[in-house]
């Protein structure tokens, strides 16, 4: 059987779960609105330092222009993924927002990821 690398508190810890994403709609407007910006060829990132009972919370969208319902998914978690390794370099109370352009939809899924981490630095 194989050994499982650490305790369900510790995987918790670094799942992105329903409690740390941005939902509402007034939440990424707030974000975005008054966060500062970094841009890249492909990825906006917003970031808004919040309240402190308000804690981290990360949003994602994702352009319309990307046609098919996968590859928006597959994008989505590639980004979710990068975010949630990344946790610790955002402030406690800090609101992310990461705008996915339309035109993504020839990109490789790696070079995204690149990118994302580029912008979180």
């Amino acid at each position: 059987m194989m050994a499982l690398a650490g305790t369900i508190s510790e995987m918790r810890k670094e799942s992105f779960g329903k409690s740390i994403r941005v939902k509402k709609e007034s939440e990424f407007k707030r974000i975005i609105e008054k966060g500062s910006k970094r841009r890249g060829e492909n990825l906006i990132i917003f970031r808004l330092l919040g309240a402190a009972n308000e804690g981290q919370k990360f949003g994602i969208k994702i352009g319309r222009g990307i046609k098919t319902a996968v590859l928006r998914n597959k994008i989505k978690r590639e980004i979710r993924e990068v975010l949630r390794k990344n946790k610790d370099r955002f402030d406690k109370n800090e609101g992310v927002v990461v705008v996915c352009k339309s035109t993504t939809g020839g990109l490789n899924l790696s070079k995204l990821r690149e990118e994302l981490e580029w912008l979180i630095r």
